[in-house]
């Protein structure tokens, strides 16, 4: 691991820098990407820091020496959405990188974390519903396309996406 940067569980209390990192990460990430009616409607959700998530032991955070949060993302058992589990699958869930330092290998080192712990549970395989900007974050990590989607983020609220893949050796 890097010396700019340590990986720690996340806690409830990190909700509201979480959230700051998750709104910069997708507002510059996804700006340009998808229309500006599709964003004003879906970043508010998308940018909510997720208290389950927070408090599952399984989402991390990366932050400076300083304690500043620069990244987040973790995993789960169940499904995004339906909260269906399938024995050996785990799913990405919620990922983002402060935009000054993206390319600096923080989202790497959270899901190198995630991957290890997933394998010690015996999981066998990651699922990802990857925004179409974040295709290329993932497919590097090893994941391949299944299929394009749309991604409900309420009733009415929908960004299209892909779901993604990665069998884990």
């Amino acid at each position: 691991m890097t010396t700019e940067f340590r990986l720690r569980s996340a806690t409830p209390a990190d909700q509201t820098a979480v959230s700051a990192v998750l709104e910069a990460s997708y507002t510059k990430a996804f700006t340009g990407h998808y229309q500006d009616r599709v964003l004003a409607a879906a970043l508010p959700l998308m940018t909510r820091a997720n208290p389950r998530l927070l408090a599952s032991g399984t989402y991390h955070v990366a932050e400076t020496a300083r304690g500043r949060l620069v990244g987040c993302g973790g995993w789960s058992l169940d499904r995004p959405g339906s909260g269906e589990v399938v024995e050996g699958l785990a799913h990405v869930r919620h990922f983002g990188t402060d935009p000054a330092w993206m390319r600096r290998g923080v989202g790497r080192a959270l899901f190198a974390l995630c991957a290890v712990e997933a394998a010690e549970r015996g999981i066998g395989r990651f699922e990802c519903y990857s925004s179409l900007v974040a295709e290329d974050f993932y497919r590097a990590l090893g994941f391949r396309r299944v299929r394009t989607t749309d991604i409900q983020l309420s009733p009415g609220i929908m960004l299209g996406g892909v779901v993604m893949e990665l069998e884990m050796a």
